[in-house]
Protein backbone atom coordinates (compact mmCIF):
# COMPACT_ATOMS: atom_id res chain seq x y z
CA UNK A 1 0.00 0.00 0.00
CA UNK A 2 2.82 2.38 0.89
CA UNK A 3 4.56 1.59 -2.38
CA UNK A 4 1.36 2.23 -4.36
CA UNK A 5 0.93 5.58 -2.63
CA UNK A 6 4.48 6.52 -3.43
CA UNK A 7 3.98 5.63 -7.07
CA UNK A 8 0.81 7.73 -7.21
CA UNK A 9 2.56 10.72 -5.69
CA UNK A 10 5.54 10.46 -8.02
CA UNK A 11 3.46 9.94 -11.18
CA UNK A 12 4.20 12.65 -13.78
CA UNK A 13 1.57 15.31 -14.33
CA UNK A 14 0.12 14.77 -17.84
CA UNK A 15 -0.85 18.46 -17.97
CA UNK A 16 2.54 19.76 -16.86
CA UNK A 17 3.48 20.85 -20.39
CA UNK A 18 0.43 23.16 -20.55
CA UNK A 19 1.43 24.81 -17.27
CA UNK A 20 4.82 25.54 -18.82
CA UNK A 21 6.33 29.01 -18.54
CA UNK A 22 7.81 28.58 -22.02
CA UNK A 23 6.24 30.96 -24.52
CA UNK A 24 5.76 29.31 -27.90
CA UNK A 25 4.87 32.28 -30.03
CA UNK A 26 4.43 32.33 -33.78
CA UNK A 27 7.87 32.80 -35.40
CA UNK A 28 8.40 35.54 -37.93
CA UNK A 29 6.95 34.41 -41.23
CA UNK A 30 5.41 35.60 -44.47
CA UNK A 31 6.70 37.95 -47.14
CA UNK A 32 8.79 41.07 -46.68
CA UNK A 33 5.80 43.39 -46.23
CA UNK A 34 4.09 40.96 -43.84
CA UNK A 35 7.20 40.92 -41.68
CA UNK A 36 7.52 44.70 -41.91
CA UNK A 37 3.90 45.49 -41.06
CA UNK A 38 2.72 42.48 -39.03
CA UNK A 39 5.86 40.62 -37.82
CA UNK A 40 4.28 37.30 -38.83
CA UNK A 41 1.57 35.99 -41.12
CA UNK A 42 -2.02 36.03 -39.80
CA UNK A 43 -2.87 32.97 -37.73
CA UNK A 44 -6.45 32.39 -38.86
CA UNK A 45 -8.64 33.08 -41.89
CA UNK A 46 -9.93 36.36 -40.45
CA UNK A 47 -6.38 37.60 -39.87
CA UNK A 48 -5.38 36.64 -43.41
CA UNK A 49 -8.43 38.52 -44.72
CA UNK A 50 -7.49 41.57 -42.65
CA UNK A 51 -3.90 41.48 -43.92
CA UNK A 52 -5.11 41.16 -47.48
CA UNK A 53 -7.43 44.15 -47.12
CA UNK A 54 -4.65 46.21 -45.54
CA UNK A 55 -2.25 45.41 -48.37
CA UNK A 56 -4.98 46.07 -50.97
CA UNK A 57 -5.50 49.56 -49.53
CA UNK A 58 -1.73 50.05 -49.26
CA UNK A 59 -1.00 49.17 -52.90
CA UNK A 60 -4.09 51.05 -54.11
CA UNK A 61 -2.82 54.16 -52.34
CA UNK A 62 0.77 53.69 -53.55
CA UNK A 63 -0.36 53.23 -57.16
CA UNK A 64 -2.48 56.36 -57.27
CA UNK A 65 0.04 58.41 -55.28
CA UNK A 66 2.83 57.56 -57.74
CA UNK A 67 0.53 58.04 -60.75
CA UNK A 68 -0.84 61.41 -59.64
CA UNK A 69 2.46 62.78 -58.40
CA UNK A 70 4.19 61.65 -61.61
CA UNK A 71 1.54 63.29 -63.80
CA UNK A 72 1.69 66.45 -61.69
CA UNK A 73 5.49 66.75 -62.08
CA UNK A 74 5.24 66.00 -65.81
CA UNK A 75 2.53 68.60 -66.38
CA UNK A 76 4.30 71.22 -64.25
CA UNK A 77 7.36 70.86 -66.48
CA UNK A 78 5.51 70.51 -69.79
CA UNK A 79 3.09 73.40 -69.25
CA UNK A 80 5.39 75.73 -67.34
CA UNK A 81 5.15 79.38 -68.36
CA UNK A 82 7.73 80.39 -70.94
CA UNK A 83 8.63 83.85 -72.25
CA UNK A 84 6.76 84.65 -75.46
CA UNK A 85 4.49 81.59 -75.27
CA UNK A 86 0.85 82.37 -74.42
CA UNK A 87 -0.78 80.24 -71.72
CA UNK A 88 -3.10 77.61 -73.27
CA UNK A 89 -6.80 77.84 -72.50
CA UNK A 90 -8.25 75.24 -70.14
CA UNK A 91 -11.27 73.22 -71.23
CA UNK A 92 -14.29 74.29 -69.14
CA UNK A 93 -15.83 70.81 -69.09
CA UNK A 94 -15.09 67.21 -70.10
CA UNK A 95 -18.01 64.91 -69.34
CA UNK A 96 -16.44 61.51 -70.19
CA UNK A 97 -13.29 62.32 -68.23
CA UNK A 98 -15.25 63.43 -65.16
CA UNK A 99 -17.39 60.28 -65.29
CA UNK A 100 -14.25 58.16 -65.59
CA UNK A 101 -12.44 59.68 -62.62
CA UNK A 102 -15.61 59.40 -60.52
CA UNK A 103 -16.69 55.85 -61.42
CA UNK A 104 -13.28 54.14 -61.34
CA UNK A 105 -12.17 55.33 -57.86
CA UNK A 106 -15.72 54.82 -56.51
CA UNK A 107 -15.75 51.24 -57.81
CA UNK A 108 -12.45 50.56 -56.07
CA UNK A 109 -13.77 52.07 -52.83
CA UNK A 110 -16.89 49.90 -53.10
CA UNK A 111 -14.71 46.80 -53.29
CA UNK A 112 -12.77 47.97 -50.22
CA UNK A 113 -16.03 48.65 -48.34
CA UNK A 114 -17.51 45.23 -49.14
CA UNK A 115 -14.31 43.43 -48.15
CA UNK A 116 -14.13 45.42 -44.91
CA UNK A 117 -17.81 44.83 -44.09
CA UNK A 118 -17.49 41.11 -44.75
CA UNK A 119 -14.44 40.91 -42.51
CA UNK A 120 -16.14 42.91 -39.75
CA UNK A 121 -19.24 40.70 -39.78
CA UNK A 122 -17.08 37.58 -39.48
CA UNK A 123 -15.68 39.02 -36.25
CA UNK A 124 -18.97 39.93 -34.55
CA UNK A 125 -21.40 37.21 -35.74
CA UNK A 126 -20.70 33.81 -34.17
CA UNK A 127 -21.66 30.41 -35.61
CA UNK A 128 -24.15 28.39 -33.59
CA UNK A 129 -21.51 25.93 -32.36
CA UNK A 130 -19.06 28.57 -31.12
CA UNK A 131 -17.40 28.19 -27.73
CA UNK A 132 -18.70 31.15 -25.70
CA UNK A 133 -16.58 32.72 -22.96
CA UNK A 134 -17.44 35.62 -20.67
CA UNK A 135 -14.52 38.06 -20.48
CA UNK A 136 -14.38 40.96 -18.03
CA UNK A 137 -11.72 43.66 -18.18
CA UNK A 138 -10.73 45.63 -15.10
CA UNK A 139 -7.72 47.62 -13.92
CA UNK A 140 -5.42 45.87 -14.82
CA UNK A 141 -6.26 42.30 -15.67
CA UNK A 142 -8.74 39.99 -17.39
CA UNK A 143 -11.28 37.60 -15.90
CA UNK A 144 -12.40 34.74 -18.14
CA UNK A 145 -15.27 32.36 -17.36
CA UNK A 146 -15.86 29.24 -19.45
CA UNK A 147 -19.32 27.77 -20.17
CA UNK A 148 -18.93 25.23 -17.37
CA UNK A 149 -17.99 27.90 -14.83
CA UNK A 150 -14.26 27.17 -15.03
CA UNK A 151 -11.74 30.00 -14.76
CA UNK A 152 -8.08 29.96 -15.89
CA UNK A 153 -5.96 28.34 -13.19
CA UNK A 154 -2.62 28.37 -15.01
CA UNK A 155 -0.38 31.44 -14.88
CA UNK A 156 3.17 32.32 -15.76
CA UNK A 157 5.59 35.13 -14.83
CA UNK A 158 6.03 37.61 -17.66
CA UNK A 159 7.53 41.08 -17.70
CA UNK A 160 6.74 42.88 -14.46
CA UNK A 161 3.91 40.50 -13.48
CA UNK A 162 4.36 37.33 -11.46
CA UNK A 163 1.08 35.75 -12.57
CA UNK A 164 -0.10 36.29 -16.14
CA UNK A 165 -3.27 34.36 -16.96
CA UNK A 166 -3.13 31.60 -19.59
CA UNK A 167 -6.42 31.40 -21.50
CA UNK A 168 -6.63 27.91 -23.01
CA UNK A 169 -8.61 27.39 -26.24
CA UNK A 170 -9.10 24.34 -28.50
CA UNK A 171 -7.52 24.34 -31.95
CA UNK A 172 -9.51 24.78 -35.15
CA UNK A 173 -12.64 25.95 -33.29
CA UNK A 174 -14.98 28.97 -33.45
CA UNK A 175 -14.88 31.10 -30.30
CA UNK A 176 -17.10 33.98 -29.20
CA UNK A 177 -16.06 36.30 -26.40
CA UNK A 178 -18.79 38.19 -24.55
CA UNK A 179 -16.92 41.30 -23.37
CA UNK A 180 -17.63 43.83 -20.64
CA UNK A 181 -15.69 46.18 -18.38
CA UNK A 182 -16.01 46.71 -14.65
CA UNK A 183 -14.54 50.22 -14.63
CA UNK A 184 -13.24 52.13 -17.67
CA UNK A 185 -13.01 51.41 -21.40
CA UNK A 186 -10.58 48.62 -22.26
CA UNK A 187 -9.80 46.86 -25.54
CA UNK A 188 -9.15 43.14 -26.05
CA UNK A 189 -6.42 42.92 -28.69
CA UNK A 190 -4.86 39.75 -30.12
CA UNK A 191 -2.17 40.91 -32.58
CA UNK A 192 -1.83 37.48 -34.23
CA UNK A 193 -5.58 37.53 -35.00
CA UNK A 194 -5.47 41.18 -36.15
CA UNK A 195 -8.48 42.29 -34.12
CA UNK A 196 -9.10 44.78 -31.32
CA UNK A 197 -12.52 44.90 -29.67
CA UNK A 198 -13.52 47.49 -27.07
CA UNK A 199 -15.01 46.67 -23.66
CA UNK A 200 -17.40 49.16 -22.05
CA UNK A 201 -18.94 49.50 -18.59
CA UNK A 202 -22.67 48.61 -18.49
CA UNK A 203 -22.66 47.28 -22.04
CA UNK A 204 -21.77 43.99 -23.72
CA UNK A 205 -19.76 43.63 -26.91
CA UNK A 206 -18.77 40.46 -28.76
CA UNK A 207 -15.68 39.28 -30.59
CA UNK A 208 -15.72 36.12 -32.71
CA UNK A 209 -12.70 34.34 -34.13
CA UNK A 210 -11.61 30.88 -35.27
CA UNK A 211 -8.52 29.36 -33.71
CA UNK A 212 -5.90 27.93 -36.03
CA UNK A 213 -5.05 24.25 -36.52
CA UNK A 214 -1.79 23.23 -34.88
CA UNK A 215 1.02 21.67 -36.86
CA UNK A 216 1.67 17.96 -36.27
CA UNK A 217 4.79 18.68 -34.20
CA UNK A 218 3.15 21.37 -32.02
CA UNK A 219 1.83 20.68 -28.53
CA UNK A 220 0.48 24.21 -28.10
CA UNK A 221 0.83 27.68 -29.60
CA UNK A 222 0.74 30.97 -27.70
CA UNK A 223 -0.65 34.38 -28.63
CA UNK A 224 -0.33 37.67 -26.78
CA UNK A 225 -3.43 39.46 -25.52
CA UNK A 226 -3.07 43.18 -24.76
CA UNK A 227 -5.32 46.00 -23.67
CA UNK A 228 -5.18 48.45 -26.58
CA UNK A 229 -7.12 51.28 -24.94
CA UNK A 230 -5.27 53.46 -22.42
CA UNK A 231 -6.86 52.66 -19.06
CA UNK A 232 -4.60 54.17 -16.42
CA UNK A 233 -1.26 53.85 -14.69
CA UNK A 234 -0.64 50.12 -15.30
CA UNK A 235 -2.22 49.94 -18.74
CA UNK A 236 0.98 48.50 -20.25
CA UNK A 237 0.83 45.59 -17.79
CA UNK A 238 -2.69 44.49 -18.73
CA UNK A 239 -1.77 41.46 -20.79
CA UNK A 240 -2.50 37.73 -20.94
CA UNK A 241 -1.69 34.68 -23.05
CA UNK A 242 -4.00 32.65 -25.28
CA UNK A 243 -2.72 29.09 -25.45
CA UNK A 244 -4.19 27.03 -28.31
CA UNK A 245 -4.14 23.28 -27.61
CA UNK A 246 -5.64 20.14 -29.12
CA UNK A 247 -9.28 19.29 -28.34
CA UNK A 248 -8.59 16.35 -26.04
CA UNK A 249 -5.99 18.38 -24.12
CA UNK A 250 -8.45 21.27 -23.84
CA UNK A 251 -11.06 18.98 -22.28
CA UNK A 252 -8.50 17.56 -19.83
CA UNK A 253 -7.40 21.06 -18.81
CA UNK A 254 -10.98 22.21 -18.19
CA UNK A 255 -11.56 19.09 -16.07
CA UNK A 256 -8.45 20.05 -14.09
CA UNK A 257 -9.82 23.57 -13.60
CA UNK A 258 -13.33 22.46 -12.65
CA UNK A 259 -14.00 23.18 -9.00
CA UNK A 260 -17.52 21.80 -8.93
CA UNK A 261 -19.08 25.24 -9.31
CA UNK A 262 -22.23 25.81 -11.31
CA UNK A 263 -21.94 26.26 -15.05
CA UNK A 264 -23.09 29.54 -16.58
CA UNK A 265 -26.35 27.94 -17.72
CA UNK A 266 -26.94 26.22 -14.36
CA UNK A 267 -26.39 29.50 -12.51
CA UNK A 268 -28.91 31.20 -14.81
CA UNK A 269 -31.49 28.47 -14.19
CA UNK A 270 -30.97 28.88 -10.44
CA UNK A 271 -31.54 32.65 -10.73
CA UNK A 272 -34.66 31.95 -12.83
CA UNK A 273 -36.14 29.56 -10.26
CA UNK A 274 -35.31 31.96 -7.45
CA UNK A 275 -36.49 35.23 -8.99
CA UNK A 276 -38.26 34.87 -12.34
CA UNK A 277 -40.37 31.72 -12.37
CA UNK A 278 -43.52 33.45 -11.10
CA UNK A 279 -43.76 35.69 -14.20
CA UNK A 280 -41.89 33.99 -17.05
CA UNK A 281 -42.34 30.50 -18.45
CA UNK A 282 -39.71 28.40 -20.18
CA UNK A 283 -42.10 26.08 -22.04
CA UNK A 284 -43.90 28.62 -24.25
CA UNK A 285 -47.06 28.76 -22.14
CA UNK A 286 -48.64 32.16 -21.31
CA UNK A 287 -47.51 33.96 -18.21
CA UNK A 288 -47.55 37.34 -16.50
CA UNK A 289 -44.52 38.25 -18.58
CA UNK A 290 -43.20 37.02 -21.94
CA UNK A 291 -42.02 33.42 -22.19
CA UNK A 292 -38.30 32.80 -22.44
CA UNK A 293 -38.65 29.78 -24.72
CA UNK A 294 -37.26 30.49 -28.19
CA UNK A 295 -36.88 34.19 -27.48
CA UNK A 296 -33.13 34.75 -27.82
CA UNK A 297 -32.07 36.14 -31.18
CA UNK A 298 -35.61 37.03 -32.30
CA UNK A 299 -37.19 40.39 -33.04
CA UNK A 300 -39.84 41.46 -30.55
CA UNK A 301 -42.50 44.16 -30.77
CA UNK A 302 -42.49 46.83 -28.05
CA UNK A 303 -45.33 48.88 -26.62
CA UNK A 304 -44.06 52.00 -28.41
CA UNK A 305 -44.40 50.30 -31.79
CA UNK A 306 -40.68 49.72 -32.28
CA UNK A 307 -38.95 46.38 -32.76
CA UNK A 308 -35.93 45.20 -30.83
CA UNK A 309 -33.53 42.29 -31.16
CA UNK A 310 -33.41 40.11 -28.10
CA UNK A 311 -29.67 39.84 -27.54
CA UNK A 312 -27.28 40.01 -24.60
CA UNK A 313 -27.48 43.78 -24.22
CA UNK A 314 -31.28 43.79 -24.27
CA UNK A 315 -31.50 41.04 -21.66
CA UNK A 316 -29.08 42.88 -19.38
CA UNK A 317 -31.00 46.14 -19.77
CA UNK A 318 -34.30 44.40 -19.07
CA UNK A 319 -32.96 42.92 -15.84
CA UNK A 320 -31.64 46.22 -14.53
CA UNK A 321 -34.10 48.68 -16.15
CA UNK A 322 -37.21 46.67 -17.06
CA UNK A 323 -39.33 49.70 -17.96
CA UNK A 324 -36.90 50.95 -20.61
CA UNK A 325 -38.27 48.70 -23.37
CA UNK A 326 -41.57 47.02 -22.58
CA UNK A 327 -42.86 44.14 -24.67
CA UNK A 328 -46.18 44.68 -26.42
CA UNK A 329 -49.13 42.73 -25.04
CA UNK A 330 -48.19 42.97 -21.36
CA UNK A 331 -49.74 46.33 -20.43
CA UNK A 332 -50.26 46.81 -16.71
CA UNK A 333 -47.64 44.22 -15.77
CA UNK A 334 -44.75 45.91 -14.00
CA UNK A 335 -41.48 44.08 -13.49
CA UNK A 336 -39.17 44.62 -10.55
CA UNK A 337 -35.65 45.85 -11.31
CA UNK A 338 -33.12 43.27 -10.12
CA UNK A 339 -30.28 45.65 -9.30
CA UNK A 340 -28.97 43.27 -6.67
CA UNK A 341 -27.93 40.57 -9.13
CA UNK A 342 -24.21 40.19 -9.65
CA UNK A 343 -22.60 40.36 -13.09
CA UNK A 344 -22.04 36.59 -12.94
CA UNK A 345 -25.73 36.01 -12.22
CA UNK A 346 -26.78 38.30 -15.10
CA UNK A 347 -24.39 36.44 -17.40
CA UNK A 348 -25.95 33.20 -16.15
CA UNK A 349 -29.45 34.38 -17.04
CA UNK A 350 -28.23 35.23 -20.54
CA UNK A 351 -26.69 31.75 -20.90
CA UNK A 352 -29.90 30.11 -19.69
CA UNK A 353 -32.14 32.08 -22.05
CA UNK A 354 -29.79 31.32 -24.94
CA UNK A 355 -30.00 27.60 -24.11
CA UNK A 356 -33.80 27.79 -24.40
CA UNK A 357 -33.67 29.24 -27.88
CA UNK A 358 -33.06 27.55 -31.21
CA UNK A 359 -31.42 30.86 -32.22
CA UNK A 360 -28.72 30.31 -29.62
CA UNK A 361 -27.95 26.77 -30.76
CA UNK A 362 -28.06 24.77 -33.98
CA UNK A 363 -31.25 25.64 -35.85
CA UNK A 364 -32.17 23.23 -38.67
CA UNK A 365 -32.59 25.14 -41.89
CA UNK A 366 -36.17 26.10 -42.57
CA UNK A 367 -37.38 25.48 -39.02
CA UNK A 368 -38.89 28.22 -36.92
CA UNK A 369 -37.78 28.92 -33.38
CA UNK A 370 -40.41 27.88 -30.82
CA UNK A 371 -42.29 30.54 -28.94
CA UNK A 372 -41.79 32.99 -31.79
CA UNK A 373 -44.73 35.13 -30.87
CA UNK A 374 -44.45 34.91 -27.16
CA UNK A 375 -42.54 37.92 -26.03
CA UNK A 376 -39.73 40.39 -26.59
CA UNK A 377 -36.12 40.31 -26.20
CA UNK A 378 -36.61 42.14 -23.05
CA UNK A 379 -38.65 39.20 -22.06
CA UNK A 380 -35.56 37.32 -21.47
CA UNK A 381 -34.56 39.50 -18.72
CA UNK A 382 -37.84 40.43 -17.17
CA UNK A 383 -37.37 38.41 -14.04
Amino acid sequence: MMQDAAVAVDAPDPLAVFKSHELRLVPESGGLLEKLFFRAAGQNEQAVMTDGLFLLIFWFSVFFFVLLMGLMVYWVIKYRRRPGVPAPLSAPHNGPLEIFWTVVPSSALLVIFLAGFWGYMSKVVAPADALRLNVTGFKWDWEVVYPGGEKPAYTMPLGTKDAVKIIVLPENSPVQLLLKSNDVIHAFWVPDYRTKMDLYPNRLTTYTFHTEKLADDEVYRDHWVFCAEYCGQSHSEMYAIIRVVRQNDYEAILADWNTGSLSCEELGELVYRTNCVSCHTVDGSPGIGPTWLGSFGTMRALENGQQVLMDENYIRESILYPEAKRVAGFAGQNMTAFLGLSEDEIAGVICYIRSLSEQGQDTPEGEEAPGDGAGTKGDSADG
